[in-house]
């Protein structure tokens, strides 16, 4: 599944690509000045959104492999904060502080 949506500062993705029983889970940032990215589905700000416990293991990673049923309400629930458009502005003010304190990934 994919999703795509456009914030002022940020273009976003949100991606799950199914591997069989697991799927992987991915949202991405895309600064719309200079095109860099990064993984932010482990921002303890989007792991609260989600009611994912920050000290779940399963999610240190920007990248995540799940069970396909979990990855499918994931995906459904973070759509549904993307497409909040005061959930972005304060998503995209996060990740300005997030970069300024140097833990944007930059790939």
């Amino acid at each position: 599944m994919l999703f795509k949506t456009a914030g002022n500062k940020y273009d976003f993705v949100l991606e799950t690509i199914n591997t069989g029983i697991k799927s992987d889970f991915s949202i991405l940032a895309i600064d719309k000045k200079n095109k860099r990215c990064s993984s932010i589905n482990n921002l303890n700000l989007i792991l609260g959104e989600l009611d994912i416990d920050y000290q779940d293991r399963r999610f240190d990673d920007s990248s995540w492999v799940l069970p396909y049923k979990l990855v499918n309400h994931l995906f459904h629930k973070a759509k549904k904060l993307l497409l909040d458009i005061e959930f972005l502005k304060f998503l995209e003010n996060y990740l300005d502080l997030d970069r300024e304190q140097g833990e944007w990934e930059n790939r």
